[in-house]
């Protein structure tokens, strides 16, 4: 067939029809597998979760300008030695190493041996640094309330990207700089404990001398030391108490030394440590603003102690059973005052393990929501201690709380080195006629050292014995209290303000405190403490020095002296002379207030109040009248104590005068 002949307009627009067809087939050609590949894309964006790292990484290759394979100078002339096959860690990066330096996994610990004069290095290599995050396990059930966690003074974060420091005028490829530079960092947490440290030759006054740790990101120092300090990243770090720790933003290889000083010549021995780094977190830990660990009270040979709240007032029922059913995550270390082999490491989790199995004292832990706010808070019942001594007490956590690092197969756990609170301190009493009791089963808020007689009574002997008469008490009461109209309406009941539920509790609180009273020693000098059976013998048989002010002739004729506040203490109990934190004279006003007029509940006036009851103080270092739940430097004066109307009124019986009056 032959083609008609085409006018030279008409071949003008076959051609351009033609070129436009074949621009039109070659755009396709390329966009659709562009369009496809976008989408693929965004998918695998959505289910990845590293794929940022991977793009910071890109970056830092960028910024460092380097190519993709790594490849520096094509050879690996200088850096002989390094070749181990470690997971995680790439061949590039082992042949950029130098000799005789570990490598660091994130959030896997390192431990070693060093001796005087030495330094030992370290390389928390890029791929670490950009690599996985480690799962945090399990966990706590919530932040700890309370808890105040600074970090070491050489803590450094390179500054964040903002919003607002994008000015307007700033051009989109200024901007995208930005970004990348942002997005090719990394926060890098390094950590070290001193787990065991020299001795002195005899008696020295001094500490043996920390450990230093170096820390640089510069190739050209990858064996950072006391010899090698060009391109640190931060001044050299000495160790406090046995820790350091240090935070910044890396866009590459760490390395890191730990150098040993030499021994003076009343020394000997070496040091081991652990170090760790990490991208999720410190490895090991010291809180140096708080202990988080407060006194409750001690007798000759154990100690109380509570930790403060572990969920805020507004938290739901469900957080505080959680917290009650975790078990017991924190731990306690107690040293005598005297212990030097702690001084150099009273920051370091290991080292004071290590230390406390030295001390062998018991230590029994639970959990308890006695106290103030009725809260979770966990408790340590502290046994062996000497009498009339000093300790320090340091609050610590095993690994991060449910995990601890050595427990796990590969070791990586995030924070799995433990945590360290700060130190505080308490004395033991010198008498023993006063020994700690808590967890009873009716009087439950009732923890600190009663009046005892540790020839006739144990532990548990001696607290159901005061259990037992305070329930007994208590329900002679509920038969009065059933006599009242609680479950009526507002117009027929006793109180618009307080009901039978608030008289019940309010007894309850100034029951369980007067029958059950708070034990002190008798040779105490404390100005609110009152004397009590100032005329029997001390448990060892002995008497009180008649020419002392606690045991004279006065006291001794003087009813609320010569006698305990409760007729089993000396009749069956049996302590001997002692004295006693008198209740807080507000509990007795609290159930003239809350309880009805029918009742006649009513507190004495003075000056027999000041001998029946004691007022709270200002200084929560002291507890100057016994209530439920006091702790001290916790509780303030009037932490956990509801207003108090003071009314007066005749006591029903006389059982209940005696017990009011004291």
């Amino acid at each position: 067939m032959q083609f008609p002949k085409l006018t030279p307009l008409q071949s003008r627009f076959a051609a351009s029809l033609a070129a436009s067809a074949i621009l039109v087939i070659v755009y396709l050609a390329l966009s659709l597998h562009h369009f496809a590949y976008a989408a693929e894309l965004d998918s695998l964006l959505r289910e990845d979760h590293n794929h940022h790292r991977l793009d910071a990484l890109l970056h830092a290759k960028i910024l460092e300008g380097l190519d993709l394979d790594d490849d520096t100078n094509g050879n690996d002339e200088g850096h002989v030695g390094y070749e181990a096959e470690f997971l995680g860690v790439s061949r590039d990066i082992i042949g950029r190493a130098e000799a005789g330096i570990d490598a660091l996994f994130n959030n896997v610990v390192n431990q070693m041996d060093i001796n005087p004069g030495l330094t030992h290095n370290y390389v928390f290599s890029k791929d670490q640094v950009f690599g996985n995050h480690t799962n945090p396990g399990e966990g706590l059930p919530s932040v700890l309330q309370g808890r105040s966690v600074k970090l070491d003074e050489h803590e450094a974060f390179l500054p964040e990207l903002a919003e607002s420091e994008l000015g307007e005028e700033e051009d989109a490829e200024n901007m995208r700089e930005r970004l990348i530079s942002r997005q090719a960092q990394q926060t890098v947490y390094i950590s070290i404990n001193t787990c065991r440290q020299p001795t002195p030759n005899g008696t020295v006054s001094s500490n043996p001398p920390q450990l230093t740790l170096y820390i640089s990101t510069s190739e050209t120092n990858q064996k950072p030391g006391p010899d090698s300090t060009n391109g640190l990243a931060t001044p050299p770090i000495p160790l406090q108490g046995g820790f350091a720790n240090y935070t910044f933003n890396a866009t590459g290889d760490v390395y890191i030394g730990v150098s040993s000083p030499e021994l003076p010549t009343n020394f000997n021995g070496n040091w081991h440590f652990e170090v760790a780094a990490s991208i999720d977190g410190l490895y090991h830990n010291h809180n140096w603003d708080t202990p988080f660990l407060f006194f409750v009270d001690s007798d000759i040979s154990s100690a109380l102690f509570v930790t403060d709240n572990l969920t805020n007032a507004n938290a739901s029922p469900e957080l505080d059973r959680q917290w009650m059913d975790l078990g017991t995550p924190f731990t306690m270390f107690a040293f005598s005052q005297n212990n030097t082999a702690i001084k150099g490491l009273e920051n370091s989790f290991c080292g004071l393990r290590q230390q406390a199995t030295v001390e062998n004292l018991q230590v029994t832990t639970s959990m308890t929501t006695r106290g103030m706010g009725n809260q979770p808070k966990e408790q340590f019942y502290i046994q062996g201690l000497n009498g009339s001594s000093t300790y320090y007490g340091y609050l610590a956590m095993i690994g991060n709380g449910t995990t601890e690092g050595p427990n796990v197969p590969n070791g990586a756990v995030v924070g799995g080195g433990g945590q360290v609170w700060q130190a505080m301190n308490f004395t033991t009493k010198a008498d023993e006629n006063c020994q700690v009791i808590f967890n009873l089963t009716f009087c439950n808020e009732v923890a600190y050292a009663v009046p005892a007689n540790p020839t006739k009574w144990n532990v548990t002997g001696l607290s159901n014995l005061y259990d037992t008469q305070a329930e007994a008490y208590y329900q002679n009461f509920t038969y009065s209290l059933q006599q009242i109209a609680c479950n009526t309406t507002n117009t027929a009941q006793y109180s618009l303000a307080r009901n039978c539920t608030d008289c019940a509790r309010d007894y309850k609180n100034w029951l369980c405190a007067v029958q059950i009273p708070r034990c002190e020693d008798f040779s105490s000098s404390l100005p609110y403490l009152q004397p009590r059976n100032v005329a029997a013998n001390f448990i060892n048989g002995s008497s009180p020095d008649p020419n002392s002010p606690d045991s004279n002739a006065t006291l001794k004729e003087r009813m609320s002296s010569n006698q305990s506040r409760n007729w089993l203490i000396d009749n069956i109990i049996q302590p001997g002379p002692y004295k006693e934190v008198l209740p807080c004279e507000d509990l007795c006003y609290s159930i003239v207030q809350s309880c009805p007029a029918k009742l006649q509940f009513g507190c004495p006036q003075s000056p027999a109040l000041a001998m029946s009851y004691g007022k709270r103080g200002a200084d929560p270092g002291q507890i100057t009248c016994s209530y439920l739940g006091a702790v001290y430097y916790l509780n303030g004066s009037d932490r956990g104590r509801g207003s108090v109307i003071m009314a007066f009124g005749v006591a029903i019986s006389a059982s209940l005068v005696i017990l009011l009056l004291g």
